[in-house]
């Protein structure tokens, strides 16, 4: 063989070796590329899986309202007690102004017996809800509403809610009373008894009934915003009109106590709500018959 074929035979050699380093590089790439890929598929199904698993074994929490019923005692269609207190007192230090004030033993009394007889303290939209028939309430449901909020309720029927963790709601008159919601009071729900309407008007009533639907719009949207956005309310004098319920209707309130004796019950008129008076007077016998 020349010398010159040995030496093209030998380029044709030296190519062939060098597209088949490439050609196998190649290979060895996209084999190695599929492996990661498979790997990481499996990995990402892996992931999901474990987080379908998680998902799955998350169950809601049930709600307090929703653990009471299932035993299946309901309320009663006798309705739902909403009681009503005023001012507190302590017989050591001073002496009751009127029927109004309570004994501050008395009221522990009572705060003692609705705690060891567990009774149940629905929020305010569970009570909507019931008045809609929306929903149920445990058969020993009670709401506790103290009005005007005046300093002896937070200087002593506060303390006594507090240690029995009960829950309460403080209707305030704003103008008053409106710094106690600055320092929020634990188990307390701060709502309107209006800004400034706690107070007689020309006609020998309270101004509810003879102010002008724009100035009550006013005044009750003073009363929220002083609040914190108070959304239950509470007739001064318990007297009220149907332009006292448009405005009310109309400021985003949701419901509306009177001073009217009664229960609330489901379907009752959510502005024209009645409660049960608690007065100095009132007996623990008598007292334990108002909630049962």
């Amino acid at each position: 063989m020349s010398k010159k074929k040995r030496l093209n035979v030998k380029k044709i050699l030296f190519f062939i070796i060098i597209l088949g380093a490439i050609i196998g590089t190649s290979i060895l790439y996209n084999n190695k590329s599929k492996s990661n890929k498979t790997e990481i598929s499996n990995i990402t199904n892996i992931s999901d899986e474990k987080d379908l698993k998680k998902e799955e074994s998350v169950i809601p929490e049930k709600t307090k309202l929703e653990e009471r019923l299932e035993n299946g005692k309901y309320l009663s269609d006798s309705g739902l007690p909403v009681l009503m207190y005023h001012f507190f007192y302590d017989k050591n230090e001073r002496e009751p102004q009127d029927g109004n004030w309570i004994e501050i033993n008395d009221f522990e009394q009572q705060i003692k017996c609705l705690s060891e007889n567990d009774y149940y303290f629905p929020t305010w939209e569970e009570v909507e809800n019931y008045i809609d028939g929306k929903t149920e309430l445990p058969e020993k449901s009670v709401v506790i509403t103290v009005d005007d909020g005046d300093p002896s309720f937070f200087e002593l029927g506060v303390p006594i809610i507090q240690k029995y963790n009960v829950q309460a709601t403080s209707f305030v008159v704003a103008y008053w009373y409106g710094d106690v919601a600055q320092n929020k009071e634990n188990n307390i729900s701060y709502q309107s008894h209006s800004y400034d309407m706690h107070k007689g008007g020309s006609n020998g009533k309270g101004v509810m009934l003879s102010w002008s639907y724009e100035k009550m719009v006013e005044d009750l949207k003073t009363s929220q915003e002083v609040l914190g956005g108070a959304n239950i309310f509470c007739y001064p004098f318990g007297q009220y009109n149907e332009l006292d319920i448009k405005a009310l209707k109309d400021t985003g309130f949701k419901l509306a106590f009177t001073t009217q004796g009664g229960r609330v019950k489901k379907g009752a008129s959510k502005y024209e709500l009645p409660r049960v008076r608690i007065s100095g007077t009132t007996s623990i016998e008598s007292f334990i018959k108002k909630v049962e």
